[in-house]
């Protein structure tokens, strides 16, 4: 009889499961990234700003409202805690340069605290790097995930963030 012994935290992956560790990450770090970016997106309901750019924070709330259920019936379905740092082996999103374009309290205060073209130019600013930031995210689960449904999501995560990002940078050319 052959008995193995290894750290875990209830959250192991069974080898022969639909999905892995990446994916698990994955999942977990995207839901508050997705959170942050609706709460973001909230904040546009506050302040004048052109059309276009109220317009893509609606977009963004509904699109990632729904990735968030997706995300969250995954680790429903795995068995898996949604906070990575229930894991003591799951990586922290905001260590070091790996932020994923996460605001700090101090940013999203800061961005709370602005109004008008000044609010505007912020939002947008901070949205790219949100966005940029969930790009890297997806890029990595594509290349290190196991479940095709992560990574039918993680594309088209890239397709639709790359899409605003396109957007989001034409907004600010024209501010």
């Amino acid at each position: 009889m052959l008995v193995v012994v290894g750290c875990s935290s209830g959250s192991a992956v069974d080898e022969n499961a639909s999905w892995n560790k990446a994916d698990q990450k994955f999942v977990q770090e995207m839901i508050p990234h997705h959170e942050q970016a609706v709460v973001m997106s909230e904040m546009v309901g506050n302040v004048e700003v052109s059309t276009e750019t109220a317009t893509l924070a609606s977009e963004i709330m509904g699109a990632q409202a729904s990735e968030i259920e997706l995300m969250q019936g995954f680790l429903n379905e795995w068995g898996v805690e949604s906070d990575p740092n229930s894991d003591p082996h799951a990586g922290h999103m905001m260590s070091g340069d790996e932020s994923h374009g996460m605001m700090t309290d101090e940013e999203l205060a800061e961005l709370k605290d602005s109004s008008g073209a000044n609010f505007e130019k912020m939002w947008l600013i901070m949205m790219l790097a949100h966005h940029k930031g969930a790009v890297k995210m997806a890029e990595t689960v594509i290349a290190e995930g196991k479940d095709p449904r992560v990574k039918t999501l993680a594309e088209t995560i890239i397709s639709a963030q790359q899409q605003e990002i396109s957007e989001i940078q034409s907004l600010l050319n024209n501010l």
